[in-house]
């Protein structure tokens, strides 16, 4: 081309020159023979310049086409990491109806029952999103407005721990959340031995281990949002501000969620400090406190208000009798685990549940030459997990409470179903399912509490009223301070009463409707130093998934736990000597389709989800009002009726007191 265009241009006129000398004409003769010598003809001179343009051309082609390979290569895998950040973060995507269905429905049930149905949120919405009338504008239109200071005690890894000393592997995190938020992220996978080893406590002492000190962070943003976009209470809170509160009549009672309750107040001094802030709020507005709480929140709450209401020499605050009916307008359960969560037992002995389930399958799926490696890693994992788990006193805390009369037996069976006789099945790797041992709530807690008194003799010995006497007896030989290190049972809703507050109202706030885990079948490994028990992934029937037995409930608490003690208060004036008003207040699962409501949704009785559940949070509002009559009691499950067996097994079994061990 370049030729070409040479050619057609028009000729340019060159400047006159002077002749050159005959001398200098005759040398430049004879320099141009010499050039002719030396210099190729045209046509190979033409065809050297054509070979090097084409292999210039080729050159640059397979060059262009390696680079836009690596470019697809990069493109790829940042399609893949868009596609995981979407799917981990985005809240609203708003795709087809056809195309989500075709996508889920083409993707093995693991898949589905594992990984997508616990996808987080992000809550990054389009700006019309924003603009829509949420529970709090509707009931600030209605005329409501603030009337009750409100505190929230969240529940368990929903607030954000920060870090204030560490070991020299993760000294540059000082002041740095080591849970919550995306830097939870970064000090994870920076260095995750060094991680799981900030988030651990001290077995022999339930509290910080040596160089290692981590705290709550304080205040609202503590407790809204877990990572960018999934909430917690960042959707109470949003919404509460839509009906007029702030800072001044919102308060976060934020805690470290690994401490037992006995260790919160002895390490942090949490209870007096909850005590100070109602009392402050109370004076400073002259209205009763709401306590709202969430999960694990609830176990602290009741504990809270026995401890509050007990003089100072039996382990309590000293407020006096009648100290919550004068500061507690109302008290909020959300979710609360009030007779404990079953799969607390295979956490503590194994680090596994219906969640981590998966990986057992994963493992026995590649089988062959990888089956070895991939077990020793998904082994070492989950160990991992396991032994912090076990140093976590708040586990503990929401250890199954009730025995065979709430969890069943072998011979009446479990209040839910006859045919679940027992809480864990126990036999060999390699045996059939006939030859397994059944054991009931009780002889699990035994079982797990001999295995751990070694490990975590703090835990062991703080919680050990929770099983039966000829355990605790043994217990006591290998753990010499057990008598003194057992805590007060204090907010037991099975033996403690209710503080003597009629002016207080109780709202019993939980989903019903989804799958939970109730009873597990388990492998022993005899040869096996890792993992000596596992969950015998490959056990399944018509209510048995991955060995584990479900049944009704939010998810992750079971019906019973998270609704008998609510019903029982109404009628039992043992438990309710005031008579206290109790309203149950039930909202079934109800997900909605994902252009819709999102990952978190809007309408779920989910453990977690519950938080952003529209019609929950517009009850809450009514109640923080001032308005709680205009909440009334609402059942959508079975709950009367095992509630009814389960009293009626209790009526035949009294549990034996606290004061018997």
């Amino acid at each position: 081309r370049r030729t070409r265009r040479r050619a057609m241009a028009p000729a340019r006129r060159r400047p006159a020159v002077r002749a050159p000398s005959k001398r200098a004409s005759s040398a430049s003769r004879a320099g141009a023979r010499d050039a002719s010598r030396a210099s190729p003809s045209p046509s190979t001179t033409a065809w050297t310049v054509l070979s090097r343009l084409f292999a210039s051309t080729f050159s640059r082609r397979a060059a262009r086409r390696e680079d836009v390979e690596r470019r697809r290569t990069r493109a790829r895998a940042l399609a893949v990491a868009c596609v995981a950040c979407a799917a981990t973060y985005l809240r609203e995507v708003y795709v087809p109806a056809a195309v989500r269905d075709t996508f889920v429905d083409s993707l093995p049930d693991w898949v589905n029952d594992t990984v997508l149905a616990r996808l987080p949120a992000l809550e990054l919405q389009p700006e019309t999103r924003s603009r829509e009338r949420g529970p709090g504008v509707e009931l600030r239109e209605r005329g409501l407005t603030p009337k009750h200071p409100v505190v929230i005690v969240p529940g368990f890894v929903s607030t954000g721990l920060e870090l204030w000393r560490g070991k020299a592997c993760g000294a540059h995190f000082f002041r740095r959340r080591m849970w919550g938020t995306p830097a939870m992220a970064r000090a994870f996978f920076s260095n995750q031995k060094c991680w799981m080893e900030h988030m651990r406590l001290d077995g022999r002492t339930g509290s910080d281990p040596e160089s290692v000190r981590l705290r709550a962070v304080r205040g609202l943003e503590g407790v809204d949002w877990f990572l960018p976009g999934y909430f917690v209470w960042g959707k109470v809170i949003e919404e509460l501000s839509e009906l007029g509160y702030d800072s001044n009549t919102l308060h976060s009672a934020a805690y470290d969620w690994r401490l037992s309750p006995t260790m919160l107040e002895r390490r942090d001094g949490y209870f007096t400090r909850l005590k100070s802030v109602i009392e402050t709020l109370y004076s400073v507005h002259g209205e009763r406190v709401a306590l709202l709480a969430h999960s694990y929140g609830d176990t602290i709450s009741r504990y809270f208000f026995e401890w509050v209401e007990t003089p100072v020499a039996k382990g309590g605050g000293g407020g006096g009798k009648r100290w919550v009916d004068k500061h507690v307008h109302a008290y909020v359960d959300i979710a609360g685990p009030m007779l404990g969560i079953p799969k607390t037992i295979p956490s503590l002995l194994s680090g596994e549940m219906r969640d981590t389930a998966i990986l057992g399958e994963l493992e026995g799926m590649l089988g062959g030459l990888l089956e070895t490696a991939v077990g020793r890693l998904i082994g070492t994992q989950i160990k991992e997990v396991r032994d912090t788990f076990r140093t976590w006193g708040a586990l503990w805390a929401m250890l199954p409470r009730g025995g065979a009369a709430v969890w069943g037996d072998d011979d009446a069976g479990a209040p839910e179903s006859g045919a679940l006789n027992f809480f864990l099945q126990m036999r060999a790797a390699g045996t059939s399912r006939e030859t397994s041992f059944n054991h009931t709530v009780d002889s699990a807690l035994g079982f797990l509490f001999e295995q751990l008194a070694d490990s975590v003799p703090h835990n062991v010995a703080e919680f050990s009223s929770t099983i039966d006497r000829a355990s605790r007896e043994r217990l006591k030989t290998r753990v010499p301070d057990l008598e003194a290190k057992t805590a007060p049972n204090f907010g037991d809703p099975l033996r403690s009463a209710l503080p003597r507050a009629p002016n207080m109202k109780i709202f019993c706030l939980y989903g019903a409707g989804k799958p939970t885990e109730r009873a597990y079948v388990y492998e022993r490994f005899d040869a096996d130093a890792l993992r000596p028990y596992q969950l015998d992934v490959q056990s399944r029937d018509a209510a048995l998934t991955h060995g584990v037995w479900q049944v009704d409930g939010d998810g992750s608490i079971p019906l019973a736990s998270l609704g008998y003690v609510c019903r029982e208060w109404r009628v039992n004036r043992a438990l309710n000597p005031a008579n206290v008003s109790v309203v149950t207040r039930e909202y079934a699962h109800r997900p909605l389709p994902l252009s819709v409501g999102g990952f978190q949704g809007k309408s779920e009785g989910d453990h977690v989800n519950i938080m952003g559940n529209e019609d929950m949070i517009r009850d809450l509002l009514t109640i923080v009002a001032g308005r709680a009559h205009a909440v009334p009691p609402r059942v959508v499950s079975d709950v009367d009726a095992l509630a009814a067996t389960i009293r009626a097994r209790l009526a035949a079994a009294p549990l034996p007191s606290p004061q018997s061990f």
